[in-house]
């Protein structure tokens, strides 16, 4: 984000990335982040919603950007 903030979620390898958006939502707060206006990137790829985790080679110790 352009906050620059850094935050962790838990997730499994299964979860889409809608999932994941959703989970953004819910523990960074709607106002903040809501999810119809996320876009998750990883390794300069933006994710697909119905993509998994696992499909997008996302592992245990990666991470996303979240862009607003």
């Amino acid at each position: 984000t352009l906050k620059g903030s850094h935050f962790e979620i838990r997730v499994q390898p299964s979860d889409t990335i809608m999932a994941v958006k959703k989970n953004i939502e819910d523990v960074q707060g709607k106002d903040n982040y809501p999810c119809g206006q996320q876009l998750l990137i990883h390794n300069g790829k933006v994710l697909k919603d119905e993509s998994t985790l696992l499909e997008n080679n996302v592992s245990e110790d990666g991470f996303l950007v979240v862009m607003l």
